[in-house]
């Protein structure tokens, strides 16, 4: 098989090149998504993209290859209608350079981020594993599990607060769940709406005042109604209902 270049695609459903144009695979007659499309794609020369891993309102996740060292990475791509609201693509780059700027074994690794044609990316570490969410799905987990991931969640948790960072938006999604050495290993995703709570940092937030972001049950009071106040305080909050989600199987409210 060709390798695809800029006028052609690895169509997911057959496996075969196509040219970009195609709106439906010619062998399996299957409307192809335009996020498919970039699979085959070398990005910058050096991201070959291999295969989509998800998809949602802000963007697309994919594998990929760094072609020059081999290294398994994965890429996150925003949506062009998305890439198109400088708002949020500077928050898509806050995210970047927040999390890179903690360097913490629990925090999802950043290694690069530009844009492929209009679109903004991020690259990432590759991670096996599950999201919490999907792990809390299966069973009520033990005491000793549901510590064991606390504790890496407010180790992780004192490295971003100690550089004046808040995340915002702690929740069982945005947590990773990895086997090292037969026991678990967290890694926080998502610092999209994370916030810097320094002197220095006033004129760069990203939101009004008032404005409400987060996922509403892991939300403290104060960021819930939306006000000025807010600490690292909030991603604690966060934190404990997560525990108690973790040991009982239910939300507390």
């Amino acid at each position: 098989m060709r390798p695809p270049d800029d006028t052609t695609f690895v169509c997911t459903h057959c496996g075969q090149v196509h040219p970009i144009t195609l709106d439906n695979c010619p062998v399996k007659n299957i409307p192809i998504p335009a996020s498919h499309k970039m699979v085959g794609t070398i990005m910058e020369g050096k991201y070959k993209i291999e295969r989509l891993l998800g998809e949602g309102g802000m963007g697309v996740v994919y594998e990929a290859t760094h072609t020059l060292i081999g290294r398994r990475l994965a890429v996150k791509v925003l949506h062009p209608d998305v890439a198109s609201m400088q708002d949020l693509v500077d928050r898509f780059y806050n995210e970047a350079r927040t999390a890179a700027g903690i360097g913490h074994e629990h925090i999802i690794e950043i290694t690069d981020m530009g844009k492929h044609g209009d679109a903004p990316f991020i690259v990432m570490e590759f991670l096996e594993g599950k999201a919490l969410t999907d792990l809390m799905k299966e069973r009520i987990l033990s005491v000793d599990e549901a510590t064991a991931i606390s504790l890496h969640l407010l180790d992780a948790l004192n490295a971003v607060h100690a550089k004046g960072v808040i995340h915002r938006d702690l929740k069982p999604d945005n947590i990773h769940i990895l086997i090292k050495g037969g026991r678990f290993f967290v890694k926080i995703l998502d610092f999209g709406i994370s916030k810097l709570k320094t002197p220095e940092a006033q004129d760069m937030h990203l939101t009004r005042t008032g404005t409400v972001l987060g996922t509403p049950y892991y939300m403290a009071p104060e960021q819930a109604a939306g006000k000025k106040d807010q600490d690292h305080r909030i991603d604690i909050y966060a934190a404990g209902v997560i525990l108690y989600e973790l040991l009982t199987g239910n939300l507390p409210y």
